[in-house]
């Protein structure tokens, strides 16, 4: 018997008791599939968000507007809210920009202080782009307010599905009733 075999001989063979089976917890608990991650690319901003909004289709929302109350103040105070719901969003885009202006300004004031020249035109060049979206931004606001230029788009759109909604409504009433 080797000093080795006195070792392995002390060792005990200990059974444990069966453990019971974990209740299996569904993947759905914890992953999320059918909602996909944001990315930067899916995330629209600034002045881009407006411009999205002005492209809506509001075509089909004006049609099915329509098939639900076909009366001509519910057109109308939707086409309110359509302008108000602009309105909010031109007033969280020129926010940002003006909290960004504010950011390259406090920027350009300290690099141009620590001799970093290259920078300093770089957030310039920002800067001067802020001020346009800016002042596109604010065209865009007086255009709502007038009901003019791009933002007339959406009351076009709005008022032709509408329009097209009732038609489709008269047309199913009346063409389809051929007891007359």
């Amino acid at each position: 018997m080797g000093l080795f075999d006195f070792f392995r001989k002390q060792q005990q063979i200990v059974e444990l008791p069966p453990v019971a089976s974990m209740p299996e917890i569904p993947k759905s608990v914890f992953v999320e599939d059918d909602v996909p991650p944001e990315s930067d690319e899916s995330k629209v901003l600034g002045i881009q968000a407006i411009y999205s909004f002005l492209l809506e289709d509001f075509e089909a929302r004006g049609y099915n507007d329509a098939l639900v109350n076909p009366d001509d103040s519910y057109k109308l105070d939707n086409i309110k809210l359509l302008s108000q719901d602009l309105d909010i969003l031109i007033q969280k885009v020129s926010t940002c920009y003006q909290d960004r202006f504010k950011e390259v300004d406090f920027h350009i004031a300290t690099r141009s202080r620590a001799g970093l020249v290259d920078l300093v035109e770089q957030l310039r060049t920002l800067q001067s782009t802020l001020k346009d979206h800016m002042a596109k931004i604010e065209i865009i606001r007086l255009d709502n307010e007038s009901q003019r230029g791009a933002t007339q788009r959406i009351v076009l759109s709005y008022q032709r599905g509408f329009m097209r909604g009732l038609s489709t409504l008269t047309q199913s009433k009346l063409f389809t009733d051929r007891s007359i």
